[in-house]
């Protein structure tokens, strides 16, 4: 559980690759783009996960939710789009697999849950930072 500073970091990363994905989109298509903020996504989870001790059962976005939801409050505009993020790409189940682009007008959206992550991510290490 040492390692959330590795993930917040790598969430970071992301959050900038994803944040300048808009400034070129004849290289970042909108799968592209909800690819790279999904991993951002992910890292910032996990690394609210593991600073509080908890890892969650898989990385779907429901399941990150489901983990979070025990952790920090999500706000219902995050909770949908995250749940609109895994409805795109349903690679989890032989029954189900099915893979949907997302559109240019949903970039923004992307981008705006991982800042909301971004943000929960940092008030857990800034909590930490005060009381070390």
């Amino acid at each position: 559980m040492a390692d959330w500073k590795t993930f917040l970091e790598e969430g970071k990363k992301y959050h900038r690759t994803a944040q300048g994905s808009v400034r070129r989109p004849e290289v970042f298509t909108p799968a592209i783009t909800q690819g790279i903020a999904a991993m951002g996504i992910e890292k910032y989870a996990m690394a609210i996960c593991m600073r509080t001790g908890v890892l969650p059962r898989n990385h779907t976005m429901a399941d990150l939710l489901s983990e979070l939801d025990t952790l920090v409050v999500i706000p219902p505009d995050v909770r949908e789009t995250l749940h609109y993020m895994d409805s795109l790409q349903r690679i989890c189940s032989l029954d189900t697999f099915s893979i949907r682009d997302p559109s240019v007008q949903d970039v923004p959206r992307f981008l705006a849950a991982l800042d909301v992550l971004a943000e929960l991510a940092g008030s857990i290490a800034h909590e930490t930072d005060t009381h070390t």
